[in-house]
């Protein structure tokens, strides 16, 4: 008994769950690691930052577990940096225990299972198509669509019906809509974290695309061919489809590495279509990134003269090297590129406690430019970020080139994530350990890029404006 003690006591010291601690260990690890600290306390705005620091240590000095979360996360927002984030690690029944406390006070609405299908059936006369429940691809979340009456009718607000019952429980509010005519904006669409998101909304009869909110499918009340429409598919699934006899489209929602087999078989699948195309679109909409092994394949297509690249640069510390560079075995890559990995990683390892130029600035010659396709367009939004406005920044350099939409998030100056534990291990702190070479002279981060032809508010199928707004002669 007293061995079993003694382990209990030495595990709860080790942990150091308090919210000072943590705070300063995450105020301590940012100041040392992340890349865009000297770019982002000036001597200018220093005494600013100061100020910020003290005030909120001193409400971390008081605050519970509870509420701890929202102090971090207060902090980090001084950054305005969106790669850098806290999360919660759901790993263990008594951080699951802990996770439900830390969310218990968010948003609620008080409407049972039972008494929304009375809702649905009172009211089946009058429902809009969103009204309803829905269920996420991976089979884990239902949400209850229905009208906030507060709201004139216009608004509708997604509940939860069913959930993990750890970051998310039955009644919880998780996303908000606004219709305006027959277009559906989504206003906040909340993630695992309860991290706010604005995807755009993709929406037809059976399924809405919240990009990386998921793939969302209505299964009550449906249609009796509903389910035949169902196909299963995740957020980062790319899709290819040819829409005319002159314009083909490839949708890449996703540059995750898990995506990238598919991407590249899509694309040689397909070659010899687009390579025929005068038309070619690439949709990029809700593109959050990923790895810029994804889009290789696809720089053919766009070359039409050498395309420079602005290098990179790393905060070579202990700490970044452990967290991040040491993992060189990924999915999805080739041989050469892990050796490439593990090169890298004695470079850093030789040039520790430097701001290191890793990847220096590239110029891309291929042996010449393909005849088709002789249009490409690219569709963006505001939720297009970090390796999806790196192939941006590729792909303006071409004359075959237009982008279309909203501007990109503008989350591309500081890259390469390293996600690391704290002192209390519910929570990971991520941030980015490089810099690109194009700072201070092109700073992009919070500004995104903009397209060269702005889609309106009032174009529902953006898709269709593309084709039919960029003719290829």
């Amino acid at each position: 008994m007293l061995l079993c003690f003694c382990c209990l006591c030495a595990s709860a010291v080790a942990q150091q769950c308090s919210c000072i601690d943590n705070f300063r260990h995450m105020v301590a690890k940012v100041e040392r690691n992340y890349a865009g600290f000297m770019d982002k306390v000036t001597a200018s705005n220093r005494p600013e930052f100061i100020r910020y620091t003290d005030s909120l240590e001193q409400v971390a000095a008081k605050t519970g577990e509870e509420k701890c979360l929202f102090v971090l996360r207060k902090w980090i927002r001084f950054f305005r940096d969106r790669h850098m984030t806290l999360v919660l690690n759901g790993d263990s029944a008594d951080n699951n225990i802990r996770i439900r406390r830390i969310f218990s006070a968010s948003e609620k609405i008080n409407v049972s299972h039972t008494a929304f299908m009375q809702y649905l059936e009172q009211n089946k006369q009058e429902l809009d198509s969103l009204e309803g429940i829905w269920e996420d691809d991976r089979g884990i979340y239902r949400m209850a669509f229905m009208r906030d009456r507060k709201k004139k009718g216009q608004e509708f607000i997604g509940f939860i019906l069913q959930a993990d019952s750890v970051f998310w429980l039955p009644g919880q509010v998780k996303a908000r809509i606004r219709k305006h005519n027959r277009t559906y904006r989504m206003l906040y669409f909340y993630n695992k974290n309860h991290n706010d998101l604005q995807p755009t909304l993709a929406l037809d009869r059976h399924t809405f695309n919240a990009g990386i909110g998921g793939v969302w499918y209505k299964v009550y009340p449906r249609e009796e061919d509903s389910m035949a429409h169902r196909k299963p598919r995740h957020y980062y699934d790319p899709s290819f489809s040819t829409l005319d006899s002159q314009t083909c489209m490839l949708a890449l929602p996703s540059f995750s590495l898990a995506a990238k087999p598919l991407i590249d078989s899509l694309v040689e699948h397909h070659f010899e279509v687009i390579k025929k195309s005068r038309h070619f679109i690439i949709d990029l909409r809700n593109n959050t990134g990923g790895s810029v092994l994804c889009f290789q394949k696809l720089l053919p297509f766009l070359y039409t003269r050498p395309i420079i690249t602005k290098g990179q640069s790393v905060m070579a510390t202990e700490d970044n090297i452990n967290d991040l560079y040491t993992i060189t075995d990924y999915p999805n890559i080739s041989d050469s590129m892990r050796n490439l990995f593990k090169k890298e990683l004695a470079e850093l390892r030789a040039h520790k406690g430097a701001m290191y130029n890793l990847w220096k600035d590239d110029t891309l010659v291929l042996a010449g430019m393909l005849p088709y396709p002789q249009k490409i367009s690219f569709i963006i939004n505001e939720n297009c970020a970090s390796a999806a406005e790196i192939i941006l920044l590729k792909a303006r350099q071409s004359s075959k080139v237009k982008i279309f939409g909203k501007h990109s998030m503008g989350a591309i100056d500081y890259l390469d994530i390293a996600t690391t534990k704290m002192p209390c291990n519910l929570y990971s702190l991520r941030y980015a350990t490089s810099r690109t070479n194009r700072l201070p002279k092109e700073p992009l981060d919070n500004k995104g890029i903009q397209p060269d032809v702005e889609i309106p508010d009032n174009v529902v199928d953006w898709v269709e404006f593309v084709r039919t707004k960029y003719p290829v002669k």
